[in-house]
């Protein structure tokens, strides 16, 4: 079992990925009552939970769901599974949850939006988005990302898992480079990679960023020059194998 955070619509989301078996249910248990706790406290009526990444869930879990789910309910909130993912439906139909999670005051919801990009014109030079729900944060050269950093301190504000580590951006060319601080703090992960005190992570196209358990989404979009290059190296690379497998298909006939 994995928990990731992510910002939509400016409200948390506690996101679980993996199995949500019996090993795993202490654990489960345990963070769930923390993530409550902490949301209430801020007055979030809805508590957003997201089940599109787990694979398989069992009876212990689904239990302590409903037991938060009545309680969250007395409190005058409500708990909110998000898109569940296929197996945990069918888990779902057999058992009929939903009507169960329902009585018991939770809410289950399907179809996640589809991620964008923001609608950007490209510039002479690369550009860097920092995407969390339907937020964009504009990078400059030389920013940073994290509870003390230049951009997003407000992100990170009371959630869990995350340190002062700052992660910074850099445009080199075509491309933006992501560097962790040297100093201790919580892990960083750029596409589930690891990324350690002083090393980097080359950016193009769409990635996932975490620091500690908070996911944000970035976002390049390349500049106009370099989509031209790209689209004719392509091309290029599509000539070369179209010419090989004419000799090849030639050689073969005779």
């Amino acid at each position: 079992m994995e928990v990731t955070v992510e910002i939509r619509a400016n409200q948390p989301v506690l996101i679980y990925s993996g199995r949500l078996d019996e090993e795993a249910a202490p654990r489960f248990n345990r963070e769930l009552s923390q993530w409550v706790e902490r949301m209430l406290s801020r007055n979030l009526a809805t508590l957003l939970l997201d089940f599109s990444e787990v694979t398989f869930i069992c009876g212990v879990v689904l239990r302590s769901m409903l037991s938060m789910a009545r309680r969250v309910r007395a409190r005058g909130g409500a708990i909110c599974i998000a898109d569940p993912s296929i197996d945990v439906q069918e888990t779902f139909e057999v058992i009929r949850f939903r009507e169960i999670f329902e009585s018991y005051g939770g809410k289950l919801t399907t179809g996640a939006p589809q991620l964008v990009g923001p609608n950007r014109a490209p510039g002479d030079t690369s550009q860097l988005d920092i995407l969390f729900g339907d937020r964009a944060l504009s990078c400059k050269d030389g920013d940073t990302l994290g509870s003390e950093g230049s951009l997003g301190a407000e992100l990170f504000a009371g959630l869990p898992g995350v340190a002062a580590r700052p992660v910074r951006f850099q445009r080199e060319g075509s491309h933006w480079v992501a560097t962790v601080a040297q100093e201790p703090g919580s892990v960083v992960r750029v596409d589930k990679q690891v990324i350690g005190s002083g090393q980097q992570a080359i950016l193009r196209g769409d990635h996932w960023l975490q620091i500690g358990e908070v996911r944000l989404r970035l976002h390049v979009t390349l500049s106009e020059s370099v989509t031209k290059e790209s689209k004719q190296i392509d091309e290029q690379v599509h000539a070369v194998f179209s010419q090989a497998a004419e000799w090849i298909d030639k050689t073969l006939k005779e």
